[in-house]
Parts: C-alpha cells; structure tokens; sequence
C-alpha cells in the first residue's frame, strides 16, 4: 500500500490526531526555537527573549544574546520542562506516523487501534512518560508566565508582553493533550476503526 492508501484506511479517530500532532509538532518546534516567548513593547528597547537567546529587532546576528546556561534558576526550570515537553510531542507524533505508515505496525481497523500503538501509547511505561512530559510542558509554560508576571518590572521605557512563541506552546499543549484524549478513545475501540487490511 502507498502512503495515501495507509493513510486513508485508519479511522477518523486516528487521522484527526494525526492532524493535530502534526499541527503540534509544528507549533512546538517554531516556539521553542524563536524568540518571542516575551517582547518589550516599548520603541526604546525592542528586546524579544526566546528560550534560549534575547534578541534586539536589528538584522545582524550579534543583535541576540544567548541565555542557554543563564544563572537565572526559574528560566532554567522553564527550559527543562518545556524541553521535556518538546521531546514528549514529537515522540508521540512519532508513535502514530509508525502506526499509520509503517507496514509491521499496522492492524486490522476491526481491532481498533494497532496493538503497539495501544500498548505503548495507552499502557506501558512509555503512556507514563507521555503524561509526564505533557505535565513538565505545562508546569513549564505556568512558571514563565507566572514569573514574567511577578519578576519582569515594567517602567517608562519597558513593557512586557506575551509574544507568539509563548502562544504556540500553549496551543501545541493543548492540540496534543486533546490528541492524547483521542488515542485513549481510539484504543478502546470507540473509533469506529479502519479498513486497513493485515500487513
């Protein structure tokens, strides 16, 4: 079978959380790699922080100034956990591509979800340490918004705000807690199954 034939015979469950890792995926990679979890809306500054560098709005690339290492111990946690996180994301992107498009791993739709997908994803050891890391991304997500909140003061020439990396972050949490609801109900059965042939 080709790719749009494997893809075509999961069921609806499982292409929507295709879909929403995916979209996961994408999201989670552009906002743990840009700089714009926090930007000074003031004209004086324009300084944008990123996980991992402060970057001012000039063309060059010693405008930005790299924090990976910064003796600054809650970003450090931010990083850790949005880390975990990050990775968490792309392993379960990973679990269902090789459910779907990977021939040893796919099932008869009439038994729901493939028996790997299941066991790893909703059972084993492996679902402990997907909602681990969904956990860590969260925690890691409450902390940077609580602190720029509390720790980031604001005067005359500065003003913080959220920016669209601290937004996508959000929203890839979100995509892939629902994802991860999803696959439950797939592997249960309630997803109305495929008509994928053995492989």
């Amino acid at each position: 079978m080709g790719v749009v034939d494997d893809f075509k015979g999961t069921s609806i469950f499982c292409k929507v959380v295709f879909i929403l890792l995916l979209i996961a995926t994408l999201f989670t990679c552009i906002s743990y790699t840009t700089t714009d979890w926090v930007y000074n809306d003031k004209v004086v500054i324009n300084n944008h922080y990123g996980l991992w560098r402060i970057c001012g709005e000039a063309e060059v690339p010693a405008a930005c100034l790299h924090i990976d290492g910064w003796a600054n111990d809650w970003y450090g946690v931010v990083q850790a956990f949005v880390t975990f996180g990050f990775f968490g994301i792309l392993i379960s992107f990973f679990l269902v591509v090789l459910y779907i498009f990977v021939g040893k791993c796919q099932k008869n739709g009439e038994v729901a979800i493939a028996e790997l997908c299941y066991y790893l994803y909703c059972h084993s050891e492996d679902e402990h340490e997907m909602k681990r890391t969904r956990v860590f991304y969260l925690i890691g997500i409450i902390i940077f918004g609580a602190k720029v909140n509390d720790k980031w003061v604001e005067d005359a020439v500065t003003d913080y705000k959220f920016g669209y990396s601290f937004a996508l972050s959000i929203i890839a949490l979100l995509l892939e807690i629902v994802a991860g609801v999803m696959m439950l109900v797939e592997g249960k059965g309630g997803g109305g199954g495929g008509t994928k042939p053995l492989a």
